[in-house]
């Protein structure tokens, strides 16, 4: 870790190339920094940035009561993913915008396969509010239960109410994935709910995602893909039609062996 690193150290970072100001990405990375009393850092991955974006930044930042930085990055996704380690980041947020060169999200999540920790992606097409009501769909995978400590830490930090959608199998993994999830609300005593979804395993993100806007769900957490198959390949992967479709930020958790919630 460099000097500059250990400015930023443990702090909420959002990602721009340093053109498109990525207002809907910074204001819901500033929630998450005011709400778990940690500092946000604006990260350009470029060696410049236009005058017009400095001046919305300086704008922005004026106005948050958590602790702010900003720097340029002109490193690899690797590279992205290794630093985030070394700095112990929370959480990395993308906005995805036509007039930005972060304009298609598939070199995000290859980019970002090894990554940790969750990735929030947003649209500038969104328009961010707050983060009250937040969707959790539960498949059968074991990685699953890798959503309880996020989506517990928004409850705790954030305040808000958890919607746990079961996809509705004929099996039992799911719904014993959910008790597992909902257990850990329990501890801390959340806010939550519980239902059954109309969709199974491979289709419950995407349904929830759809409702979201009907339902008021401000986020909605999805797992990505373990590997990407032939038809991955060449359709694209469920989460890159489930960020299609979309309408709410997503948070995105990659699926990992070496976790250790997966011992639950």
């Amino acid at each position: 870790m460099n000097l500059r690193e250990l400015n930023y150290s443990r702090y909420f970072l959002v990602v721009s190339d340093g053109e498109h100001f990525p207002q809907q990405a910074l204001t819901a990375a500033a929630q998450f920094a005011q709400g778990f009393e940690k500092g946000l850092c604006l990260l350009v991955w470029n060696d410049t940035q236009t005058d017009a974006f400095a001046a919305q930044w300086e704008q922005f930042s004026a106005a948050l009561s958590c602790p702010v930085l900003s720097g340029c990055y002109t490193g690899s996704y690797d590279d992205l993913v290794a630093m985030t380690e070394r700095t112990e980041t929370p959480m990395v947020f993308f906005e995805v915008a036509k007039k930005s060169k972060i304009n298609k999200v598939m070199p995000i999540f290859k980019g970002l396969r090894g990554l940790r920790i969750p990735f929030i992606l947003l649209k500038d097409t969104m328009n961010v509010q707050s983060f009250n009501n937040v969707a959790v769909p539960v498949t059968f995978l074991p990685e699953e239960k890798e959503k309880a400590p996020y989506s517990s830490n928004m409850g705790r930090f954030l305040h808000a109410k958890l919607h746990v959608v079961v996809a509705k199998d004929y099996g039992s993994k799911a719904q014993k994935n959910a008790t597992a999830i909902t257990g850990l609300y329990d501890k801390f005593e959340l806010t939550y709910q519980t239902e059954m979804g109309s969709k199974d395993s491979f289709k419950v993100e995407k349904e929830v995602t759809l409702l979201a806007p009907k339902k008021g769900y401000d986020m909605v957490i999805i797992s990505t893909s373990r590997d990407y198959g032939l038809d991955d390949i060449i359709l694209g992967p469920k989460e890159q039609h489930i960020f299609n479709a979309t309408q709410v930020p997503l948070m995105c958790i990659n699926p990992r062996g070496d976790l250790y919630v997966l011992c639950w």
